[in-house]
């Protein structure tokens, strides 16, 4: 290994030595088999950079075909392999290979413990961090090879990647490893998703060996068919079992996975007890097999690690074989990851300290787990098993949490089958059988004590159970308190032998019913009285006179607990007399309809102020449930007088009264059972997630809690929307349907608050305020807030089409935020969706896929040129954004395919005019759209615009062959079509014009002229489609007085002979493009001597700079073309990102005069692109290689800004806006985000300051001898 060392050594000469001592004797002989001294070098450069400010180096290599090596070079932290691995599955990498290294221990000894206890105590004691110095910390050096999919940029995925384990190893660093593993089993989660859809995963059979007798650790080798996040969910379970894993390695061939693992306990011995090593493997085993079922769970990373020490406790159970039978199976393991992963309260009160509470899931047959009908018998034959008073409620409230339990199994296994009026209606029925059983209870124990109650008439008192609010509607949830009210009959005294006054014993009464049940957690079946008479000031218990007082006409009651009367019946005790109470209910409510709105009104208005401290509540926030709890009920109490169907607790029965007495249409009726709907589903969901009643507020959209919220309400990903977006957008979407519902039937200032909304309001609303249409469109960016609101309102147009658009508008109108011009943009969508046959269906595809509607509105935000032909073609966005067509460059060989097959369509030039023109604005749009919307790099985008042009001036060149018949003759074989400028640098623009020059080898005929007339005219000729280019045929020898199509042999005698020094300048970029192309490479070839003639440095920057000065100004002539081929111009302007100092022109002339300066030389800066040639000069010493970087960094600003300019209205121009708004959105465009047009003239000032002076240092002064 010394002779290895060396090599290394002398290799790595920048390493610190420390390094490379501390590294190298801790990796083993197996990393030194495995890569070259070359390779190791490099590790040790990465390994030397690590500090805990940069504890990862992230290296990836791309191959081919998708096809890459990703190497991990980091400080190793418990795990880490595991979260790699799922790091890079997450990422959508299929691994196929890889070698896993970790430096061995450093030898413990009584010094290093010593001194590192010395070291915590001294940085301690100076309040420093007590982290393990860089010198004593483990290296691990992770490669793994594999696959990512073909239509991913490896630039965008190593970004991905590297931003991805930036946030993992700092998470680690901070000792918040809980949180990486989350963040990455969530992305793990989403990748299977992805792989998976919606079909159950395969459990694929798994050969595991253990090996304690090959090496210094525990090896375990697998053989196994290879599933999406193999190694992950093998890793994640030895990591679980507390192991350390020390090296891996990896292979995979046709679909077969065959991996050795070398793991360690803790302190890096092989593990030897052999219950150990059995759990081991079995954990292994089934952990794997979980792993593939996350996507199912709520939380995946709390499912995993619930069912891993699930796991650990069975495993030493007698009947540990019975539970591995249960964990084997498919069924069972897709039920664990749903209920492990969705409720704390389920896992910590039931499942962890009873595992038999999974038995009935486990073994049961049966879709339901909770049996409404058998719920009472079974309740009755609980309580009489028992003796006591103190057993019975016991074991009633034993009953009640196993029957929760079992309903909360039900609700989170059936998913999205499950409705949520079953919960409701299970949870209601449950709570009024325990309210019967416990008030049963409380009254035969008071009537032992102190007899039965009686009147002052000897008649037996009666009292019923009111039960209120959601008890009283039957609409329960997870959430929800159990309001009730006592109301006795009359009073007296009880007739027992110890007798009380009844107003004493319906107190005791409610005290010991109080006593009987228990809520479990905080807000989770919690008793509340609150609503009786006087609140808690009040008796526990009211007498039916009190309640009459306090309700009836002018009693003290508040508006507030007057309407909550309207959720009021009668749950339990004497049901006669809770019938009586509902009428007098009906009377004191209905008929004399004593409600005071205002009163309502400031009660909310202090709800709000304190219940929601500014952030989004589901019960408190405007448009709420409250809200739409409170208005309804308002609702019932105006109009019940005449509509009788109306009294009656329960919403859902009120909201179908108000339509049938058209007061709700039947749209607004189906938004407010949505609403309503959703609301209670998302406060179960808080309650799961939080594991409290009491805290509503959702958690900031873009956190992993709200991620996991979204889960746990059984949203699944549709397309490309995201589960947290679709939470996000139905809480803005139903809160605006509830809102637009108070606003019509109240008035918009009936809601809490200050005025506030979204884009929903303003879809949903007919008659929003101006300030909130303000607020709402300038929080946009919207500058003409009239103009946008007709363009929202007319997308939406009316019904259910409103309906459908209102949530859209709310993700289009945050993306709109980030748009460089959003009046521009939501405008242009009106005018797009006005085209559509279906508009509904246009906006149910961009709910699903909102990276489409991204690419459309930055369009539509972008290119008026873009959007008109979008309009006028709408079927071609469709086609443009298509993943096969988006990403993929532009192959001449299939423009000429389609163009052929477009020719042999066409019946006449009319015909096939049109299909060309309409050809190429569909491919302008793929490749406008790949550029401003992927940020392709502008090479590809000048050489897909170049290819475009040059596939059609090919088959334009072929029609007219075939049309005239000539080609029968050779003749079409021996002639060329050359292009001069941008396109014949393969650098073309949007709108630039092509400049092109025919040549004919052999005897002259007149169809080479009549051909090249041909092609210009059917590519410039304008149609009813507009033209295709403008093609200029005066750069030819001679100008205008020359043939049209010169004979290769007098073209270059002209070029040899007679050609000015700038006509040599324009040879620079002249190429073939079309025809018999090996005519014009020979012609290039006989050319060849013009370029690589020796040039007197100062007449080459004279000609420039006379080019540069004089010849903008002219107009006609043969300047015009001239300047264009060789930079294509417009008149110099203030901001002109092409003329004038420092612009795309000085970059140009800069690299073609030294071109000249140096063909002489070096015949290899005979280079048509300018980007080709700055290499070439960079290559050959001509330029410094950081001058020719900067100046390839300058050119590329530059054609980008020169781009967005000519997209913008398919113009040949280059001057920026002069209108304040209009250069503003350019910045923006141009620099993204919120850029001002202050930073972006600031950003091109100093480019073209850069360039003028790079110019002047690298042409002028060169011409000086300077």
């Amino acid at each position: 290994m010394t002779t290895i060392v060396e090599q290394i050594r002398a290799l790595s000469p920048g390493v610190s030595p420390a390094i490379v001592d501390r590294v190298l004797p801790r990796m083993g002989e197996r990393y030194f088999e495995r890569f070259t001294a070359a390779e190791i070098a490099r590790h040790l450069q990465g390994l030397d950079g690590l500090t805990p400010d940069h504890p990862v180096e992230v290296w990836v290599d791309p191959h081919s075909e998708g096809r890459l090596t990703c190497t991990f070079l980091a400080f190793d932290y418990p795990g880490l392999f595991s979260l790699f691995t799922g790091l890079l599955s997450g990422a959508g990498f299929n691994i196929q290979s890889g070698d896993i290294f970790t430096s061995a221990r450093e030898p413990a000894s009584l010094e290093n413990h010593a001194h590192q206890a010395r070291q915590v105590l001294v940085r301690r004691s100076m309040g420093l961090p007590t982290a393990v110095a860089p010198e004593r910390r483990r290296y691990v050096i992770d490669r793994f090879e594999g696959l990512i999919d073909p239509d991913v940029s490896p630039g965008d995925w190593e970004g991905m990647v590297r931003n991805r384990v930036a946030e993992i190893v700092s998470l680690l660093e901070r000792k918040a490893a809980d949180q990486a593993r989350d963040r990455v089993n969530i992305w793990v989660t989403q990748a299977l998703e992805a792989v998976q859809g919606q079909q159950p995963p395969a459990l694929m059979p798994m050969d595991l060996k253990l090996d304690n007798e090959s090496g210094a650790f525990t090896r375990l080798t697998v053989v196994s068919q290879d599933t999406p996040a193999f190694l992950y969910a093998l890793s994640n379970a030895l990591s679980l079992g507390g192991v350390s894993i020390e090296r891996v390695t990896i292979r995979t061939t046709g679909g077969r996975v065959e991996d050795e693992i070398d793991f360690s306990t803790l302190g890096g011995d092989r593990i030897t007890d052999p219950d150990t090593l059995r759990h081991i493997q079995w954990s292994v085993l089934l952990t794997k097999q979980f792993t593939h079922f996350l996507p199912k769970a709520p939380d995946p990373y709390a499912a995993l690690t619930r069912f891993n020490s699930l796991l650990l406790d069975v495993m030493s159970l007698p009947e540990r074989g019975q539970w591995i039978e249960r964990f084997s199976q498919a069924r069972n393991l897709d039920g664990l990851a749903r209920v492990l992963g969705a409720s704390d309260f389920i896992w910590e009160d039931f499942i962890r300290l009873q595992h038999e509470a999974l038995a009935p899931m486990l073994e049961s047959q049966s879709t339901r787990l909770f049996d409404r009908e058998t719920l009472s018998q079974r309740l009755n034959a609980a309580l009489d098993a028992a003796g006591s008073l103190a057993e019975k409620i016991d074991r009633l409230n034993a009953f009640k949490d196993h029957e929760i339990f079992l309903i909360d199994l039900d609700h989170i296994l059936g998913g999205k089958t499950y409705d949520p009026r079953t919960l409701a209606e299970n949870l209601t029925l449950l709570a009024q059988q325990v309210v019967e059983a416990a008030y049963r209870l409380a009254f035969a124990a008071l009537a032992e004590r102190h007899g039965r109650p009686r009147t002052v008439g000897g008649l037996e008192a009666r009292c019923a159970v009111m039960g209120l609010g959601k008890m009283g509607g039957a609409a329960l949830g997870y959430a929800s308190d159990i309001e009730l009210m006592f109301v006795y009959s009359d009073v007296g005294q009880t007739d027992g032998p110890q007798p009380i006054e009844n107003t004493l014993f319906f107190e005791y009464l409610v005290q010991e019913f109080r006593n009987c049940i228990r809520a479990k957690r905080e807000g989770i079946f919690e008793l509340d009285f609150q609503l009786r008479p006087y609140g808690g000031d009040g008796p526990l218990a009211c007498s039916l006179e009190a309640f009459c007082r306090y309700f009836g006409p002018g009693g003290p009651a508040h508006s507030y607990e007057r309407l909550a009367l309207v959720r009021m019946r009668a749950v339990a005790g004497d049901p006669d007399l809770g019938a009586q109470v509902e009428r007098l209910r009906d009377e004191f409510v209905y008929a004399t309809r004593n409600i005071d709105i205002l009163q309502l009104r400031d009660l909310r208005n202090r709800q709000y102020e304190e219940k929601t401290a500014g952030r989004p509540n589901a019960k408190f926030s405007p448009g709420a449930l409250v809200d739409l709890e409170y208005d309804v009920q308002i609702l019932q109490v105006m109009y019940a007088h005449r509509v009788p169907g109306l009294k009656t607790p329960y919403i859902h029965k009120a909201l179908e009264a108000l339509l049938a007495a058209g007061m709700l249409s039947e749209l607004e009726k189906e938004r407010l059972v949505n609403a309503y709907y959703f609301l209670r589903q998302l406060i179960n969901g808080l309650r799961m997630l939080r594991g409290n009643a009491r805290d509503l507020f959702l958690p900031p959209p873009d956190t992993p809690e709200f991620y996991h919220l979204a889960r746990r309400m059984g949203y699944e990903r549709r397309g490309d929307l995201n589960r947290s977006r679709q939470l996000y957008l139905d809480f803005e979407t139903h809160t605006a349907a509830v809102r637009a519902f108070v606003e019509r039937h109240f008035g918009r200032d009936s809601l809490p608050g200050p005025v506030m909304g979204n884009a929903a309001d303003l879809v949903l609303s007919d008659r929003a305020p101006q300030p909130l249409v303000e607020r709402i469109l300038e929080a946009i960016g919207l500058q003409d807030v009239t103009r946008a609101l007709r363009n929202l309102r007319g997308l939406a147009g009316e019904g259910r089409r409103r309906d459908r658009f209102a949530m859209l508008a709310v993700l289009a109108c945050d993306m709109l935020k980030t748009k460089a011009d959003p009046d521009m943009a939501l405008n242009n969508w009106e005018r797009f969706v006005a085209a559509l046959p279906d508009p509904v269906q246009h906006f149910e595809t961009l709910l699903s896929q909102p990276r489409r509607l991204d690419i459309l509105l930055t369009i539509f935000a972008t290119s008026q040129f873009l959007s008109d032909a979008l309009v006028i073609d709408p079927d071609f966005f469709d086609w443009a954004t298509s993943p096969e067509n988006i990403h993929r460059p532009l192959q001449r060989a299939k423009v000429e395919e389609d163009l052929r097959a477009l020719s042999r369509a066409a019946a006449g030039a009319e015909a096939w005019r049109r299909a060309i023109r309409r050809y190429r604005r569909r491919e302008i749009l793929r490749i406008g759209a790949r550029d401003i919307c992927f940020g392709a790099p502008i090479p590809q985008i000048i050489r897909d615009l170049s290819t475009l042009a040059e596939g059609m001036i090919q088959v334009a060149f072929e029609r007219f062959w075939e049309e005239s018949g000539a080609g029968a003759a050779g003749l079409s074989g021996r002639m060329c079509i050359l292009a001069f400028g941008k396109l014949g640098a393969g650098e073309l623009n949007y709108s630039s014009d092509i400049d092109l020059l025919g040549v004919y080898d052999g005897d002259a005929a007149p169809e080479f002229a009549d051909a090249m007339e041909r092609v210009r005219e059917d590519l410039s000729v304008h149609t009813d489609e507009g033209y295709a280019y403008r093609v200029d045929l005066r750069l030819r020898p001679y100008g205008r007085s020359g043939p049209l199509v010169p004979s290769v042999a007098s073209a270059t005698d002209y070029y040899q002979t007679r050609a000015s020094l700038w006509e040599a300048q324009a040879l620079l970029k002249l190429r073939p493009v079309a025809g018999a192309m090996e005519i014009g490479e020979e012609m290039l070839r006989r050319l060849r001597p013009v370029l690589c003639q020796a040039r007197d440095p100062k007449k080459i920057v004279q000609s420039i700079e006379s080019m540069r000065v004089g010849a903008i100004a002219k107009s006609g002539g043969a300047a015009r073309p001239l300047l264009r081929a060789l930079s294509p111009s417009a008149p110099t302007e203030a901001h002109n990102v092409k003329e004038g100092r420092g612009g795309i022109r000085d970059i140009e002339f800069l690299v073609q005069g030294l071109q000249l300066m140096g063909a002489s030389r070096d015949e290899r800066l005979i280079e048509s692109s300018t980007l080709g040639a700055l290499k070439v000069l960079e290559t050959t010493g001509a330029l410094p290689t950081q001058t020719a970087r900067q100046l390839r960094e300058y050119y590329i600003f530059l054609r980008r800004a020169e781009h967005y300019l000519q997209i913008m209205e398919d113009r040949q121009t280059h001057a920026l806006p002069t209108n304040p708004t209009e250069l503003r959105a350019f910045a923006r465009r141009i620099l993204a985000g919120k850029a001002s047009e202050e930073i972006f003239l600031t950003c091109l000032g100093e480019c073209r300051r850069r360039v003028h002076a790079l110019y002047r240092d690298w042409l002028v002064a060169r011409s000086e001898g300077r």
